[in-house]
């Protein structure tokens, strides 16, 4: 079981003195929507390596100032509360974020139509936490090299229960500033003969993979070699 709580609010303001995990909702695009949200919320990352491995956050902007002292920033869709996931193939991938109220009310317009196309086109995240050990920022889970973006289907497990809720009031980020932005909450299910491989870290020094989906024959294959 994987169960990655982030500090949302840090990714909107960002406390430096704290080393706790902050995740990205890095692209959405699906259930009927005319094209991928736009990335509309520029935040903070504490992580300022230029040896990312996960290509599609893009580019991070380095820290201000002649010391690069201040945090970095990147464009994205939203900030993570959460990211789960059971650990089997077809378990789901669970979500909670932060988004802007341009893009809620993108996703509340199909949903007050019968949302027929549970389709996930297009699906990327990218979350980093701190190694205590080494001192130092390192990519915790995200989709691998090669499939940076993830195709699946809303989590359906009934005709009127289709995993995908948008919080109707906003939510501001801090008292203090006058920005408000809006809970997503959506489950996504592997696609037919789609597998992918996710990534995942305890430190900057042990990582590992894990796959998800299922190809027709793939099991088949591995028992061959």
């Amino acid at each position: 079981m994987y169960d990655l709580t982030c500090d949302w609010k840090g990714g909107f303001v960002m406390d430096p003195r704290k080393k706790q995990r902050v995740g990205y909702l890095v692209s959405l695009n699906g259930f009927g929507l005319a094209a991928t949200l736009p990335k509309d919320v520029e935040v903070f990352t504490p992580f300022n390596n230029a040896t990312k491995a996960y290509g599609a956050i893009g580019e991070v902007k380095p820290g201000e100032g002649e010391d690069k002292s201040t945090m970095a920033k990147v464009k994205v869709v939203g900030v993570l509360e959460s990211f789960s996931w059971g650990g089997g193939v077809g378990d789901p991938l669970c979500f909670s974020a932060y988004i802007s109220q341009q893009n809620a009310n993108q996703i509340q317009i199909k949903q007050q139509t019968t949302l027929k196309n549970t389709v996930i086109k297009d699906l990327a995240w990218w979350i980093v936490n701190y190694d205590e050990e080494l001192k130092e920022w390192f990519e915790e889970a995200h989709p691998a090299k090669g499939s940076e973006t993830i195709i699946g289907q809303l989590n359906a497990p009934g005709k009127t229960d289709i995993r995908l809720a948008v919080a109707s009031e906003p939510v501001k980020v801090a008292p203090n500033i006058d920005v408000n932005v809006f809970n997503v909450y959506f489950e996504v299910v592997p696609a037919a003969n789609l597998a992918y491989d996710l990534k995942f870290a305890t430190s900057s020094k042990m990582k590992f993979i894990k796959g998800w989906g299922l190809k027709v024959g793939t099991q088949a294959e591995a028992a061959a070699k």
